[in-house]
């Protein structure tokens, strides 16, 4: 804590905007640099987006550039706002001290850009950011020995997360539709509970969407007809009682899964050939590499496992005992979370746990158990924000790598650029 305490008289060009000294300048080089950066980002993303949801026409004309335009105002002005920021507490109080540096002046910056964002956005970035900050507070505390790692745990958690999940999804009012929509594109909709009326609308849109898929022998190809007909034998063999499913259970645990893994190599193969595209004239056997790299079974192979391995739990708990429960989310949702031992994400663990708690809290203000927050999305994305800004200051060593390239890209290098020595007095090791 006595580190902590000391104060720096640097000025802000000494420490932050070391390519110039010019405040006015580096606020200005860092504006027109992220908000180009972040209409790149944000204008294929709200473009596939909209192409994967099949919005209307209408959508494309009125409403597509507003939406990119009003994130990228977002996202651009978080990042000028904190260099400038940075250097209007540095003027204000004449010097840095440990929360002046990055915390308070990100803190400002976030809360502004927060509110230029869309309401119903500002959820989703709170839980993202979220996510982020506490990945960051356990690499932090692991590089202190406050807390030890735990082998496959991004694993176990994604297994005791899934397990409450699924067997929410069983009982009456147990999720909202959005997320029991999330779920069904996943798993499918016949395990729902069919007491909800609450999420009538998204079960039945699935289940649409589920019998006009079964209904085609084979959904995306052309297979042989020997092929063919062993699929329909399949589908003739034996379901049980309260099974709800269109089709036998052998074909309900795994023809789905053979459909889900063609779509995780199709997503890991098309994300990574994108990313190949740059030297597409240079090197155009990298596009191939990337198309055929093995790794991109890993994705494919855990949406598979993950879909066979719940499906199979359920119908065999059902044969088993004769009856169908809640229960059994529970049980087949733990044991099919172990399938992300093919494709280890912290990211998507913490994401689903940080879902998990919102679910729950909604579900306690609902039940009046607990309080309503006001501006908890905005209040939580700001702190959440200002903790990582800290960090990525202070300790960039045990920041989550990927966000620490965003950093980078947004603000053109200059964040890599502060010079982290000054801060070394403050123990963090800043310079590592």
């Amino acid at each position: 804590m006595a580190a902590q305490s000391k104060i720096l008289y640097n000025s802000c060009y000494e420490l932050g905007h070391t390519w110039t000294p010019y405040c006015s300048s580096a606020v200005k080089e860092v504006a027109v640099h992220g908000f180009l950066e972040a209409f790149k980002i944000y204008a294929p993303l709200y473009v596939l987006t909209a192409l994967f949801k099949r919005r209307k026409k209408e959508y494309y004309l009125k409403r597509l550039l507003p939406e990119i335009l009003q994130s990228t105002a977002f996202l651009g002005t978080n990042a000028f706002l904190f260099m400038w920021a940075f250097c209007a507490w540095r003027r204000l109080i004449g010097h840095f001290n440990f929360l002046t540096v990055t915390f308070i002046p990100a803190l400002t910056a976030s809360l502004a850009a927060i509110l230029l964002e869309r309401k119903s956005r500002r959820g989703m970035l709170a839980v993202y950011m979220g996510n982020v900050a506490i990945e960051t507070a356990w690499r932090m505390a692991t590089a202190r020995g406050l807390v030890t790692p735990i082998n496959n745990g991004e694993v176990l958690l994604f297994s005791a997360v899934t397990a409450i999940f699924m067997y929410l999804s069983r009982c009456p009012n147990g999720l909202p539709k959005t997320t029991l929509s999330g779920i069904s594109w996943l798993v499918g909709s016949s395990e729902f509970s069919k007491e909800d009326s609450n999420q009538n609308t998204a079960i039945q849109n699935s289940a649409q969407n589920q019998n006009k898929t079964s209904k085609q022998r084979v959904p995306s190809i052309e297979l042989p007809e020997f092929m063919q007909q062993l699929v329909e034998k399949f589908r003739t063999f034996k379901k049980h009682r309260t099974c709800q499913h269109r089709h036998s259970c052998l074909s309900y645990c795994y023809e789905n899964p053979l459909k889900l893994f063609g779509v995780g190599y199709a997503i890991q193969a098309g994300v990574k050939v994108l990313g190949s595209l740059s030297k597409l004239f240079s090197n155009p056997s990298a596009v191939v590499k990337a198309l055929i790299d093995r790794n991109n079974l890993n994705l494919g192979a855990f949406l598979a496992s993950f879909l066979a391995i719940y499906r199979t739990v359920l119908c065999s708990l059902r044969w088993m005992r004769d009856h169908d429960s809640e229960a059994h989310g529970l049980v087949a949702g733990f044991l099919a979370g172990w399938s992300m031992g093919f494709y280890k994400s912290t990211t998507i663990a913490l994401y689903l746990a940080s879902k998990l708690a919102e679910t729950m809290y909604m579900k306690g203000v609902d039940q009046g158990s607990l309080p309503h927050i006001r501006w908890a999305d905005i209040l939580l994305y700001s702190l959440a924000t200002s903790f990582v800004f800290h960090a990525a200051v202070f300790e960039p060593h045990n920041l989550r790598p990927a966000y620490w390239k965003f950093l980078l890209r947004l603000t053109n290098n200059r964040f890599g650029q502060m010079n982290r020595r000054l801060l070394d007095v403050y123990g963090t090791n800043a310079s590592k």
